[in-house]
């Protein structure tokens, strides 16, 4: 399978509740990159279970290999690397006009440079996929392009404008049967949410948990659980959302997903802490505090020590 940002979504992820504030004006995490790069895209080696055709060209050889290659950069924080090997991947691409290969180096590209902060860069990489030009990409491949440009405009709370890369990122992903319209709603169910339409949030979300479950996407199914108890909280319907995290909860500690299981805890303390249990509230915050040491994840202890702190204040 062609190795790209995305095969690594196991971190936090877009999340969809969790971006990283590093410097000002950039946003980011090293998944919330990953989440973005093939969603939906075939793969260069998709149906051969991975394995060597002997038919592959010396050029295509060598582009999968720096893909790869910027893919394991990536994901060990070397970005600068990571962003060499995919403008040389890319740049074989284009010199034997492999569209499966110019569109997922463009994408993983343009999610690096997210990553970085140059969303101008970004954007100009998603734009080749989506504006009409010489090559002929397909509707998943545009679909995935759409979606990345909706978190661009996310970094720059232009929530219209995510709205309705968002709506064009789930038309294209049904013509093509991308088999990603959960994670897609997910992103719909964030933006009303963010937009502060809670009741489109909490149906979205709840159509996008309906969608993963059938899907068996345990990750996105968690995504969803989590955005509805995050609405539901919003409401005050704090034993309702209890059991959203509670079960997200579950779903990431299965995968093994640090950056989630935090905040998990973290929301869980929050409800137990609007519920006035005080202390069922420390445990959570303790528990995330000790997550978050054991993936040296600086910001989610700060946010823990944060919140066990703010138990002490009156409210």
């Amino acid at each position: 399978m062609w190795t790209v940002i995305s095969a690594a979504n196991r971190v936090g992820g877009f999340g969809l509740t969790s971006v990283r504030h590093d410097a000002p004006g950039r946003r980011f995490s090293r998944a919330a990159a990953g989440l973005v790069a093939l969603l939906g895209l075939v793969g260069l080696l998709a149906g051969c279970g991975g394995a060597r055709q002997l038919n592959r060209s010396a050029p295509l050889e060598r582009e999968i290999e720096l893909n790869r290659k910027a893919t394991a950069a990536f994901e060990s924080g070397q970005y600068e690397m990571s962003l060499a090997g995919y403008q040389e991947a890319l740049r074989i691409s284009r010199a034997i006009e492999h569209v499966d290969g110019i569109a997922a180096n463009l994408l993983d590209l343009a999610a690096v440079y997210r990553v970085m902060g140059d969303g101008g860069k970004a954007a100009g990489a998603v734009d080749e996929i989506l504006s009409a030009g010489r090559l002929s990409f397909s509707p998943a491949q545009r679909s995935s392009a759409a979606y990345l440009k909706a978190l661009l405009f996310m970094d720059q709370n232009a929530l219209a404008e995510a709205s309705r890369q968002t709506a064009l990122a789930l038309a294209l992903c049904r013509e093509s049967e991308c088999r990603n319209e959960g994670r897609i709603v997910n992103l719909q169910a964030r933006i009303a949410f963010l937009a502060g339409d809670r009741a489109a949030a909490l149906a979205a979300a709840l159509e996008a948990l309906r969608l993963n479950r059938e899907a068996k996407v345990d990750e996105e199914t968690a995504n969803s659980l989590r955005i509805a108890a995050d609405v539901r909280s919003a409401f005050g319907e704090l034993a309702q959302a209890q059991a959203g995290y509670a079960e997200a909860l579950a779903l990431d500690k299965s995968l093994g997903l640090a950056a989630k299981i935090r905040l998990d805890l973290i929301r869980l303390g929050d409800v137990a802490a609007g519920q006035n249990r005080g202390e069922d509230a420390r445990v959570y915050y303790l528990r995330a505090l000790d997550v978050s040491r054991g993936a040296a994840d600086e910001r989610g202890m700060a946010e823990a020590a944060d919140r066990i702190r703010d138990l002490g204040q009156p409210r």
